[in-house]
């Protein structure tokens, strides 16, 4: 083999294991079952959610997903939501750093609970090992990492049957 054909495979092998490390830390999705009862008060102490990450609400009706200024999130005032959503899945990808509020205008869901304010860093960190652990949140299953393995494999494979050329 030649020391061009090795030095193209190390150069393959680079690029794949940078593509993977990158992917590893990106973006996550976060689920959200949104029910009135739910405790959501802290939620983001629980999950660090970063710049380019999405949270995904699931619910049924009569619930809504309505984002809130901090004053209408406090006050439980849905008179100018800044968006509302009642489709049953509502996704919202946080793309700058900062605190969203998110509250259910049905009955007295928002008084009773189903609010949740999510502060979002402007680091791509992986988040921290507590995910909260109840079934009402938690990330997403088959994100970043699993991808990744998937990426190497094909590059891997791609990649010998093109220097096999």
């Amino acid at each position: 083999m030649s020391s061009s054909s090795s030095s193209l495979k190390a150069l393959v092998a680079f690029m794949a294991v940078a593509t993977v490390a990158e992917l590893a830390a990106g973006s996550k999705t976060w689920a959200i079952k949104w029910a009135s009862g739910g405790n959501y008060g802290d939620w983001s102490s629980k999950n660090t959610v970063a710049v380019g990450d999405s949270v995904v609400f699931t619910y049924g009706q009569p619930h809504t997903v309505d984002e809130l200024s901090a004053a209408d999130y406090t006050a439980c005032s849905f008179a100018a939501p800044l968006s509302s959503d009642a489709g049953g899945s509502t996704t919202v990808v946080f793309d700058k750093p900062g605190t969203r509020y998110f509250a259910c205008s049905s009955g007295s869901h928002c008084s009773m609970g189903q609010k949740v304010a999510i502060t979002v860093s402007n680091s791509t960190a992986p988040p921290s090992s507590s995910k909260g652990g109840s079934s009402s949140y938690g990330a997403a299953a088959g994100g970043g990492a699993e991808l990744a393995s998937k990426l190497v494999v094909g590059l891997a494979v791609g990649a010998g049957a093109i220097l096999a050329l």
